[in-house]
């Protein structure tokens, strides 16, 4: 095998694993693989990351990193109804057309992403940038009765579970149901049931 210096293997490696986790899971990928892919040794990669799982979290920070620039696009809409309909969309499109990457970086895998600092941060601030969007739509009165938290965190479970619907079963979209619909019917449900 010609090995030899990548002037930025890190990101070369990252690239290869994007691509391959389009074609199989996050769990079957192997560091040795995309070496082999990239051109390099077998040990090259382990300059840049320990492990697979190091890599995996490389890759899943870049995901997150994408999913908050696209939930940040919708910040300049207004009324609580559509901001919150364009974000839940932003959310789900963004699955749609990352369908493993998305798994990875909700799935059990990389948890619990504390032991990958930086990973850790954006799931962070995704967690806090969901929530504070979805607290917008949250009747006052109801807020004071529960935990914001947990309201929160129930409303993005309909939205993230939708778009686990759509990744998981393609065919019942593709057939029978049209997905914006879908989309804006949540969107009502969850600001009906929250009190908005």
């Amino acid at each position: 095998m010609k090995t030899y210096h990548h002037g930025n293997l890190r990101e070369a490696l990252i690239d290869a694993a994007a691509s391959a986790i389009v074609e199989q899971s996050a769990e079957a990928l192997s560091l040795r693989a995309l070496a082999r892919s990239a051109g390099v040794s077998q040990t090259a990669p382990y300059r840049h990351f320990i492990d697979r799982n190091s890599l995996l979290a490389a890759l899943s920070q870049r995901g997150y990193i994408e999913l908050l620039e696209r939930l940040r696009a919708t910040e300049s809409v207004i009324g609580t109804e559509l901001k919150i309909r364009a974000a839940a969309r932003a959310y789900v499109q963004f699955a749609v057309a990352n369908p493993q990457l998305f798994k990875l970086m909700f799935g059990p895998l990389l948890q619990p992403t504390d032991q990958f600092p930086e990973l850790h941060a954006l799931v962070r601030d995704c967690n806090q940038w969901v929530q504070r969007t979805l607290a917008e739509g949250i009747n006052s009165d109801l807020s004071r009765q529960e935990d914001l938290r947990y309201l929160t965190n129930t409303a993005w479970a309909g939205i993230h579970g939708l778009a686990i619907l759509v990744i998981d079963m393609p065919a019942l979209f593709e057939r029978h149901i049209e997905l914006d619909k879908q989309m804006d019917s949540s969107v009502r449900a969850l600001l009906m049931c929250l009190g908005h």
